[in-house]
């Protein structure tokens, strides 16, 4: 009964907002005649208990244009302008809405090259990052990385390298490359290397994961963004490149990255290209890797080595400021990539957008050679053996090489309890909560819940609670409740409890006849039974509790402190676990 209480509140949503829907309605058919009556999108993110799909239903009756973000319990909506401030209000004010917030456009982070002196087929770019040792232990294996770009062209370089990918733009399968920055991104990852031809990429031997989320203009919105973030970590992906940005925060675009946490896969990000201090998201969020740029080498031809004046921050590339370490790491910011078309130069690629696929590149190859390693290890990896370069990254610029050596944290995390107890009865929904969970080093990333070895859900940040419906069971039931660590590792704790799901028998053995006069003091005679026992039986008079028993001596009351002309008397029986039954009403008058 409360579910289907909960799907009508939450698929009307409520009054104030259905009105706005009207109103927007209304608008949306003046607006079509109206040019200028650009519409705005909304992301509306709802609450744990809350359904997302029949919310959308409900978009669609009123005429709004809505689509469902499933595994982020929240949807998108289209609105003219007109209209978007009063539906936010509206919506803010709904108990069902976590948030409503706009659904942002990101950009590229690359910058207009205006220079061609670049000589083709020269990467000292790989050198600074001491990749030629790197490739003395790996050159990569199939490790999936997402790029998450304009698409990806499968030419030249690329040829072999690229997997089928989602167009999160238009909708479809194809997600070509019809602006060209997705394919640069590609090619500096996974351009297949000693081939004689084009590039060597970082990880040679690593397979694309295309996902179209930004137009032929370079721009897309954060709930395509977020939509292609889940749709990587469902397809495979262990690594995922995001080459854009912008400086508006968005809950939806953090809980995708969220999700991608939960699932070990490392997301790594441009940290953009204003030459400020100032946040860029998604790089700035956190457990995502944050990439900056470093100056390139200032005479090539006299050292091909690329050995000085490479730890300088490329002019355009943003950076921390004395208080806000949010930029993590940074790699050549200037660099030889392949086009959309499979050729080479003769400009250079510039901006963070091009650092960022140098380190995804170096967490594949990690991948490769550590299988085992988490997004957070893979990470931690990069990170620890960057060499400083100043405070304007917070580790520094990173080492290939160096990344491949790092050994994980091992310890597993721990809870000092679980509650319910051992062996306790329980009833419906049961919140399986640990006590004071911890981990050493890399944090908890998730818990997950099993009953007799069958998966039934999890959490993915504090209080760490899972909840398990158990209706419709009677009986011992093994749970596991198991926690990994960003890290990978485990730790399980295993539990019984008893699912009792039967209300107990009750019945009243003597009284007084029903509908009979009653006077002086009344008793009530009463027996139970339950498989694992009652805990208390009431006296129910007029619908109040007048008095509780823990075993079955007579309850008594005395008449005249009741109504003369009704006197309605129940004895409800509670079991352990707390279910419960009430006799039928027997009437009396005085």
């Amino acid at each position: 009964m409360q579910l289907t209480k909960r799907r009508f509140v939450v698929g009307l949503i409520t009054t104030a907002v259905a009105a706005s829907f009207t109103a927007v309605t209304t608008m949306a058919s003046a607006a079509e005649s109206d040019t200028t009556a650009q519409p705005v999108r909304l992301i509306v993110g709802y609450k744990a208990e809350s359904l997302p799909d029949s919310a959308s239903q409900k978009f669609s009756v009123a005429g709004v244009r809505a689509a469902a973000l499933n595994q982020l319990r929240a949807s998108t909506v289209r609105v003219p302008a007109t209209r978007s401030a009063a539906l936010i209000a509206a919506l803010r004010n709904d108990p069902n809405v976590s948030y409503v917030e706009v659904d942002h456009v990101r950009k590229i982070d690359d910058v207009t090259p205006n220079d061609t002196e670049y000589v083709a087929g020269h990467q000292p770019e790989s050198r600074e990052v001491n990749l030629p040792a790197a490739w003395e232990s790996t050159t990569g294996s199939d490790v999936t990385v997402a790029v998450l770009d304009t698409g990806v062209n499968a030419n030249g370089d690329l040829s072999g390298a690229v997997l089928d990918g989602y167009d999160f733009v238009n909708n479809d399968g194809d997600p070509a490359d019809d602006q060209g920055h997705g394919s640069k991104v590609s090619s500096l990852i996974a351009a297949r290397g000693n081939n004689g031809a084009g590039i060597a990429g970082v990880c040679w031997e690593c397979r694309i994961l295309p996902v179209k989320v930004l137009d032929y203009q370079g721009s897309g919105y954060d709930s395509d963004i977020a939509r292609g973030i889940t749709w990587a970590v469902q397809h495979g992906a262990k690594v995922i490149n995001m080459s854009l940005g912008g400086d508006s925060y968005s809950q939806t675009l953090a809980d995708a990255v969220a999700y991608a946490n939960a699932s070990g896969v490392l997301v790594v990000a441009a940290a953009g290209n204003e030459s400020t201090s100032k946040r860029e998201y998604p790089a700035a969020y956190g457990d995502v890797l944050s990439v900056g740029a470093t100056a390139p080498c200032p005479n090539y031809s006299a050292d091909p080595a690329c050995t000085t004046g490479t730890t300088d921050r490329a002019n355009f590339s943003n950076f921390n400021s004395s208080t806000d370490k949010w930029v993590d790491v940074a790699a050549p910011g200037t660099v030889l990539a392949m086009d959309r078309n499979g050729r080479y130069g003769p400009e250079q690629s510039k901006g963070t957008s091009f650092s960022a696929p140098i380190v995804a590149g170096i967490a594949a190859l990690i991948k490769s050679q550590k299988p085992s390693y988490t997004g957070w290890s893979l990470m931690w990896s990069i990170m620890n053996t960057a060499t400083p370069i100043g405070s304007w990254t917070t580790y520094g610029k990173v080492d290939a090489a160096k990344a491949l050596t790092w050994d994980t944290e091992t310890s597993a995390p721990t809870i000092l309890g679980l509650s319910p107890q051992q062996n306790q009865k329980v009833r419906g929904t049961v919140t399986f909560t640990p006590y004071q969970p911890s981990d050493v080093g890399s944090g908890i990333r998730l818990v997950a819940l099993s009953v007799d070895g069958v998966a039934k859900g999890g959490a993915t940040k504090a209080p760490w609670a899972v909840a398990w419906n158990s209706a419709g069971r009677n009986g011992t039931a093994k749970i596991q409740f198991r926690l990994y660590d960003k890290a990978g590792n485990t730790r399980v704790y295993d539990r019984v409890v008893i699912a009792d799901n039967t209300a107990p028998n009750v019945r009243i053995t003597k009284a007084p006849k029903n509908k009979s006069k009653i006077k002086g003091t009344v008793k009530i005679y009463y027996t139970g039974s339950d498989t694992y026992g009652i805990k208390n039986y009431q006296l129910i008079i007029n619908g109040k509790v007048v008095s509780t028993h823990a075993g079955t001596p007579a309850f008594s009351f005395v008449a005249s402190k009741y109504p003369k002309s009704s006197i309605r008397v129940q004895v409800r029986a509670y079991d352990v676990a707390g279910n419960s039954r009430i006799t039928s009403v027997l009437t009396y008058h005085r």
